[in-house]
């Protein structure tokens, strides 16, 4: 589809990649940038592809907060800095959510 329509987009973020290397090329071929989250983390596999993506071509997602880079994550074990996290109930403003990916996590 998006090759058939490429004239019709002169850019554009493929929203929380999971693709396989040879879909990420095919994508940035296309002039695509490649928006990564934590569910773009999950899995050795993952790792490996975005290691293989272009820095200038990928874009941190921060509109996708219920995309944290989990524990169980692969990506899990590159995350150097963590927050103190409490349950949404609990929410104060010297603490994050729990299980929420907000902007100030990028940081490392």
């Amino acid at each position: 589809i998006l090759s058939r329509s490429r004239t019709k987009f002169s850019k554009g973020v493929v929203h929380s990649f999971d693709g396989d290397a040879h879909l990420a090329k095919r994508l940035i071929d296309l002039g695509l940038f490649i928006g990564l989250n934590g569910c773009s983390l999950k899995t050795p596999q993952n790792l490996e592809v975005v290691s293989q993506i272009p820095l200038d071509r990928i874009l941190i997602e921060t509109d996708a907060p219920w995309c944290q880079v989990r524990s169980t994550h692969a990506g899990y074990k590159h995350i150097k800095t963590k927050f103190p996290e409490v349950k949404k109930e609990k929410w104060s403003d010297d603490k994050c959510v729990k299980g929420k990916a907000d902007p100030c996590h990028i940081v490392q």
